[in-house]
């Protein structure tokens, strides 16, 4: 019986132990290589970031310059009522137009709204977009009303650097400056 009880105990034992090594392993196999991963822009993927377009880095958090940006979109949000007191036209609104230009060299010159409303947001039509290619340097957006007779008048104007280090991608950027005129513009990036 002693001999009977020494085997019984023995694959017991043996069941036991075996038990333990697989349930330990199938622990080890389980376990998430990325449970102690920070991905700051961008996910883990078994146990190595991969980043959001525009990051890079081992966690994703080196922002990533672009080589373009295109704009896709821009929005006239306010402009003057009037040219120093007095009507921008002789005998109606002003006919508006933006320009943009980099280094003084004009690089874009939007369609026409007639008689436009000071009152009213005005969206110019860009097809299909325009190419920044000097995405840290200074660019100028301008409006003017359109003259048929004599030169057309500036209606004011901003300075923008399209892109910073630190400005995270924003797909709309506000421009205004306090002054006459605030545009919105929407972007999207190149790398």
């Amino acid at each position: 019986m002693k001999k009977r009880f020494t085997k019984l105990s023995f694959a017991i034992l043996a069941i036991g132990t075996m038990s333990m090594l697989f349930t330990s392993c199938a622990k080890e196999e389980d376990a998430d290589p990325c449970d102690t991963i920070v991905c700051v822009k961008g996910d883990c993927v078994n146990g190595t970031c991969d980043c959001d377009e525009g990051w890079s880095g081992s966690d994703c958090s080196n922002q990533i310059t672009p080589s373009k940006i295109k704009i896709t979109g821009i929005k006239l949000t306010r402009f003057p009522a009037t040219d120093n007191g007095g009507g921008w036209d002789v005998s109606s609104a002003p006919d508006i137009f933006v320009e943009i230009s980099y280094n003084g060299t004009g690089i874009f010159e939007s369609l026409l709204y007639y008689d436009a409303d000071y009152t009213q947001e005005y969206t110019f039509t860009i097809n299909p977009y325009i190419e920044l290619n000097n995405v840290t340097s200074q660019y100028t957006i301008r409006l003017y009303d359109y003259d048929d007779l004599d030169a057309n008048d500036w209606m004011g104007g901003i300075n923008f650097t399209p892109y910073y280090s630190t400005n995270g991608f924003p797909t709309t950027k506000t421009l205004d400056a306090d002054g006459d005129v605030a545009f919105e513009v929407t972007y999207s990036y190149v790398w």
